[in-house]
């Protein structure tokens, strides 16, 4: 029997979500979302290469259904006025649990893909931050695409669950010009993580290369704007600092007791305060240290 591979990108959300949209997005490298509807379960191959590595990943996209005890647990939960980490008292059914356990021996990631302006889908979350918790696959990315938030309180409520509980929130409805949430985030979140089917690149000379979605990759030189994107990363990837990092982490954690979040969480805010203010280049390198930062605790 082969060995498995975790290559796999888990991609949920509500059937009227643009995930595969958005997969298309990622793989391209693009920052247009279409909106035009398309099939929303199935596999995309993603052939990734880099300047230094290589690797063949996986988006399998599907669709969340959730039970009426998580919609009632959720609800509650946004009607609090207490940010109530619920993955602890989340009871699986016999199926999901099965289907969990059998995908956390090939899945090493999940986005989790919502819209902000229908809060009650917010709870599709739940049975996988459960998996989240038990399994701690690398990257967790939840994703609010569609038409932004009518209650500012409940985007500031999602990212401190997200805090709590080990995810980072991608709002890509911010309308800031300068935000650090976009696709290329994602991307870069994806694109830094340690595959398990990663091979190094022996001739770094060639530029990168776009994976075509579907079954059939072929690799493309990437030109104009694709290939300065590219070259974003690499600088951002390149200019990371494991020592900025570890210090990030040590003062974030190291006088956080494990049942209080709250001076985690005001220090995220102070953070992102402090992101606003900083250069383009620099804010998105700071952005993938503060990421890499909280992950390694979690």
């Amino acid at each position: 029997m082969e060995p498995t591979v975790k290559n796999k990108i888990l991609v949920l959300g509500r059937s009227e979500v643009q995930k595969t949209a958005l997969v298309h997005s990622i793989i391209k490298g693009t920052t247009h979302i279409s909106e035009a509807k398309e099939e929303d379960i199935g596999k995309i191959e993603w052939q990734l290469e880099t300047r230094y590595f290589k690797t063949q990943l996986e988006f399998w996209i599907d669709n969340t259904e959730v039970s009426d005890t998580y919609k009632q647990q959720m609800e509650q939960w946004l009607n609090s006025t207490e940010n109530t980490n619920l993955v602890a008292s989340i009871a699986l059914d016999e199926e999901m649990s099965e289907l969990q356990k059998q995908l956390s021996d090939v899945v090493d990631a999940i986005l989790f893909v919502f819209d902000p302006s229908q809060p009650q889908t917010f709870v599709d979350i739940v049975p996988w931050a459960r998996y989240a918790h038990t399994y701690e696959p690398n990257v967790l990315l939840c994703v609010a695409l569609g038409d932004k938030a009518a209650d500012e309180a409940n985007a500031d409520r999602w990212f401190d669950w997200c805090v709590s509980n080990g995810w980072e929130w991608v709002d890509l409805t911010d309308p800031d010009p300068q935000t650090e949430y976009t696709v290329a985030r994602i991307r870069e979140a994806l694109c830094t993580n340690e595959w398990d089917s990663m091979e190094a690149t022996t001739d770094r000379s060639k530029p990168p290369s776009e994976g075509s979605p579907g079954p059939q990759n072929d690799n493309v030189e990437l030109q104009g704007p694709e290939r300065e994107e590219w070259e974003r990363f690499d600088e951002v990837a390149g200019s990371i600092d494991s020592r900025r990092v570890d210090n990030l982490h040590r003062m974030m954690f190291d006088e956080m007791s494990s049942d209080n979040m709250s001076v985690l969480i005001s220090q995220l805010h102070e953070q992102r305060k402090q992101l606003a203010q900083m250069d383009p280049e620099q804010a998105r390198i700071k952005a993938a240290e503060l990421a890499m930062a909280v992950t390694k605790h979690f």
